[in-house]
């Protein structure tokens, strides 16, 4: 079993929000992924600052360690509402290069690319395969230059049967990944999410996944997947899922931020506070 030491946040990541929803800052008494990617119409940084940032936040964590999302894709979310990324091949590279200093001596988890690799599924066969070949650089870049656990994300158990997520995953990923991602900012629940999981694991047994547990506590609102009404809490972070397949539930998406303009919602990321009040008080 994986035994991660999760590091909860020692600082501010709800500002003035909990004085008109202090039930919010509940859910930062959690670990909570931090999200490292270039926002629309900003151009990927050519400085050391990301890798000064990494260490300082390592520094700080230590002996425990934060958990990280990289979501930095060229093409990002396919120009929707979660659009940006680098704006080239080159600079993504680069971006990994940096991240990879930034971490090195340390072991993190790393969430690579949610939704970049099933987004594949919806090109054209010479944009799909570009995307794939820079995915596969860009994990071998993580493999060769940083001891992280890598999980590539796969999408989630509505989206991909198991044979097609087995084979994007077989052509993107070396030996030295550790495995997959499933449930990341989205609704689909534990039972369903494993029993996905377990039948890509039947293609490679040296597959592992973790699952995006933030806000699956009342599992889908049907199909939607922006914003979606009477939603919860799911299970706090930890390696004890009772799978061993299963390396550890997370919260990947941060709960309480908006998955876009849809239901009311502010643009993709940014934190809705009746969102988060609505999780918290929705969660046993």
């Amino acid at each position: 079993m994986l035994d991660y030491p999760f590091w909860v946040n020692d600082f501010d990541r709800v500002k003035d929000h909990r004085q008109t929803h202090p039930s919010v800052a509940k859910i930062f008494e959690q670990p909570v992924a931090f999200w490292y990617g270039t926002k629309p119409n900003k151009r990927t940084s050519k400085s050391d600052k990301l890798e000064k940032s990494l260490k300082r936040l390592l520094n700080r964590s230590l002996p425990k360690l934060p958990y990280f999302v990289l979501y930095n894709m060229p093409g990002r979310d396919m120009g929707h509402y979660s659009k940006g990324g680098a704006d080239s091949a080159t600079n993504y590279f680069l971006f990994l290069h940096e991240f990879c200093r930034g971490i090195k001596d340390h072991k993190p988890i790393i969430i690579y690319e949610p939704d970049a690799l099933p987004h594949s599924t919806l090109m054209s066969s010479q944009r799909a395969e570009y995307r794939k070949n820079l995915i596969r650089e860009g994990i071998n870049i993580l493999t060769e230059e940083s001891k992280a656990l890598v999980y590539v994300d796969i999408g989630h158990s509505n989206w991909l049967n198991p044979e097609e997520a087995h084979e994007l995953l077989n052509y993107v990923c070396n030996d030295q990944v550790r495995g997959f991602s499933v449930n990341v900012s989205n609704y689909r629940s534990n039972q369903e999410s494993m029993a996905w999981a377990d039948k890509i694991c039947e293609f490679n047994e040296q597959y592992r996944y973790v699952i995006d547990t933030s806000r699956n506590g009342n599992g889908p609102y049907g199909n939607e997947w922006c914003n979606p009404p009477g939603r919860a809490l799911g299970i706090p972070p930890t390696c004890d899922t009772g799978n061993d397949n299963c390396d550890a539930f997370l919260w990947i998406k941060i709960p309480g931020e908006s998955d876009g303009k849809g239901n009311g919602g502010p643009k993709a990321g940014k934190f809705w506070p009746e969102m988060g009040d609505e999780l918290v008080s929705n969660t046993n």
